[in-house]
């Protein structure tokens, strides 16, 4: 095992025995869920990170969630990413599963909300691993639950409150700024500090550009997260958005997940 993982998996293992038993989810109504859900039987399993695991070739992607990816590919290497990953692993080994089918995506693998118990209590991954600070949400409504997707987000404000996990570095991360170098952060946890000079839509996406970086968000299950927020309400203003750099068309990213990720600044915010 790389040093990194190993790290990861020490670190994981410790924050799990010191918040498992009091923040993981365990609502009364998973018990419904669990009833009606089918049996994973496993022999081997490969995990490919937070959200994504084969069993015998066959994908499974865990559905309202995106963990930080461990691989390089469409999007960037992100922190915490080994940890969902280790995360995974331990909730998938320690607890018997049993999944809820939702279809598949567009590369043929299993859509599923996974649950797990130990028992006594009926846990749910995509909850409890958002709760960790592990995974941020990533909502389709044609295959969304509702009462889980709430769960999923409520989860999220819940890690973010207590700084757990990607919100840990709310204090520390840099702050880039136009002028600033920032090739060298793309995947990392970071603010960016802009003023929005034009908010407009696509078919998917409400994007805010600023003078040098965008923001966007996913239209698709935007009233979950965003309830009554208007991403319109941002132009003109100076924001700092904090989140996962990433590149597009040469220029600096963040998707933005919840309202709160967005501060403006200079109308009474404090930092």
């Amino acid at each position: 095992m790389k040093k990194a993982s190993l790290s990861a998996l020490v670190a994981v293992f410790l924050l799990i025995a010191a918040l498992f038993p009091q923040i993981i989810p365990k609502q009364p109504e998973y018990l419904r869920y669990w009833k009606d859900a089918k049996e994973i039987v496993v022999t081997s399993r490969e995990v490919v990170d937070g959200d994504t695991f084969y069993i015998h070739g066959k994908g499974y992607r865990l559905i309202g969630i995106d963990t930080p990816e461990v691989h390089r590919g469409r999007k960037p290497i992100g922190e915490f990413g080994e940890e969902a990953k280790e995360y995974f692993k331990w909730f998938a080994d320690e607890f018997e599963e049993r999944y809820i089918y939702k279809g598949q995506d567009v590369y043929g693998r299993n859509l599923i909300y996974l649950f797990s118990t130990d028992g006594t209590n009926v846990f749910f991954y995509e909850a409890s691993v958002t709760e960790m600070g592990f995974a941020r949400p990533l909502i389709y409504e044609e295959n969304s639950i509702p009462d889980l997707t709430e769960d999923i987000v409520e989860a999220y404000e819940r890690a973010w409150k207590e700084r757990r996990g990607i919100f840990s570095k709310w204090e520390s991360a840099p702050v880039l700024k136009k002028g600033d170098p920032w090739k060298d952060k793309i995947g990392r946890i970071v603010w960016i500090e802009d003023t929005v000079k034009r908010v407009f839509e696509t078919k998917s996406l409400y994007i805010a550009r600023g003078e040098f970086a965008s923001f966007i968000a996913r239209k698709n299950g935007y009233e979950y997260a965003f309830e009554d927020f208007d991403f319109y309400s941002l132009k003109g203003k100076r924001v700092r958005v904090y989140g996962e750099l990433w590149e597009y068309k040469g220029r600096p990213e963040i998707m933005v997940r919840a309202p709160f990720e967005i501060v403006v600044v200079g109308e009474g915010d404090e930092w």
